[in-house]
């Protein structure tokens, strides 16, 4: 094997090492990234200005059947958590008349639908869709979830819960 056939899957190890040690989702403990998008009236949100109140933000595609099947639950948490404010932020780089229709055509969707214009996938380290983190009233991340899973909706409610009480 040659000098640089060696140093090409010695790189391949070194990252491949990496994102596997790599937890999903932005560091617990640690301020969320910022983002910038568009909501569904078309007015513009950063996630730095909104602060004040905790947050559950549920990153989705249109194209993510688990997405599709968590919304409606997020919704109905979000009834039972008035001073919670839940997020559904598209990853993609969707047109708003598309996600709008796709929000109207769910049972159920949060409040608050937000449009990017991608590259979520990196600077939240989202390793799957839906991926849910909860931000505290500073928008310290407190949990990360990856995928839709009755584990991970009594996980979320459990936090509720304890943002409820403080």
């Amino acid at each position: 094997m040659s000098v640089k056939n060696i140093l090409w899957v010695a790189a391949l190890l070194s990252v491949s090492s990496w994102a596997a040690a790599a937890p999903a989702g932005p560091a617990v403990g640690q301020p969320a990234p910022n983002f910038l998008g568009r909501t569904l009236d078309d007015m513009s949100y950063r996630l730095k200005s909104d602060v004040g109140q905790p947050k559950v933000i549920n990153f989705f595609s249109l194209t993510c059947k688990p997405c599709r099947q968590e919304m409606p639950e997020l919704a109905k948490l979000e009834k039972r958590n008035p001073g919670v404010k839940f997020i559904a932020v598209n990853t993609n780089d969707d047109k708003l008349e598309v996600v709008d229709k796709f929000i109207k055509a769910l049972p159920g969707a949060p409040s608050h639908v937000v449009l990017t214009s991608g590259g979520l996938q990196e600077t939240f380290r989202l390793m799957g869709l839906p991926h849910t983190i909860v931000l505290d009233s500073d928008n310290v991340v407190l949990l990360n979830l990856v995928g839709y899973t009755p584990e991970n909706i009594k996980l979320l409610q459990k936090t509720l819960q304890e943002l409820a009480q403080h």
